[in-house]
């Protein structure tokens, strides 16, 4: 796995990319991570999304090896980061486009900002949440973080980062992932604020792209149906045995969802 920066239209893109294994025959895959971490996310899955095609993990400014960013952006912003990221890397090339969490929305805002660009969309687990269970989210967890010499303003990055993923990730990875999201320091509620303020309802509906939506066992299955329901023409796989470890522990079926439609003629 190689590492390396683009400049974006707010500061440098720090993004991982795995080579193709085997002939690379498929469009570059863009891996759009959830909140509030970074494209580390996808570094268990990634080996085994490229067959056949480069697979590239970016990091939103703000989080992971990125730039810093503001306290308030917009889903739209990280997804003209992202742009930048895929225009640095792909050039001219179409790619395909898959989204875990708030990647999902990232993923959905650049299909429609840069329609001719995009392939496929896999979108797996969708917070596509009304108006009315967004803003409790959003007063939950996009909150700054008050850093403190109490060890306690730690209790929820923990929970999310390590008590919430121990059993599917196993304690090294839960440790890793808890402290990659200790690198968006105070800002780290910035992607939550983005993703609960975006338009979800208005702009899902306008999506184009031929698009799958994977749903597993989780907090977001009756969200992701809708979203399968309202983005045209969209495919619903429920695998409703997977009940966590979506990017890790069960990678592997992950995995071969996501490549059995992007390789679909």
């Amino acid at each position: 796995m190689r590492k390396g920066y683009t400049d974006g239209p707010f500061g440098q893109i720090h993004w991982r990319m795995m080579d193709a294994v085997g002939e690379a025959t498929m469009p570059d895959l863009y891996c759009l991570h959830p909140s509030p971490f970074s494209g580390l996310a996808y570094t268990n899955v990634m080996p085994m999304l490229a067959q056949n095609r480069r697979v590239i993990a970016p990091d939103y400014p703000g989080y992971g090896g990125s730039d810093p960013f503001k306290a308030h952006p917009s889903i739209a912003e990280y997804a003209e980061a992202m742009l930048a990221v895929m225009d640095d890397l792909t050039r001219g090339g179409t790619v395909d486009l898959t989204g875990f969490h708030t990647g999902n929305l990232v993923a959905g805002e650049m299909s429609l900002m840069a329609s001719h660009r995009i392939r496929k969309l896999a979108l797996a687990d969708v917070p596509a949440f009304n108006a009315e269970t967004s803003a409790k989210y959003r007063a939950m967890a996009a909150q700054p973080f008050e850093i403190s010499d109490d060890k306690e303003c730690l209790e929820k990055p923990w929970k999310r980062g390590i008590i919430t993923r121990l059993e599917a990730q196993g304690p090294a990875r839960a440790l890793e992932m808890f402290a990659e999201q200790l690198r968006a320091g105070r800002d780290m509620h910035a992607a939550f604020d983005a993703a609960f303020t975006y338009d979800v309802y208005g702009r899902m509906p306008q999506i184009s792209h031929e698009t799958l939506v994977f749903a597993s066992q989780s907090e977001m299955l009756e969200a992701t149906r809708w979203a399968a329901a309202n983005i045209p023409g969209a495919t619903l796989v429920e695998r409703l045995n997977i009940t966590k470890g979506v990017l890790d522990q069960l990678a592997e079926e992950t995995a071969k969802e996501i490549i059995r439609f992007l390789d679909q003629p």
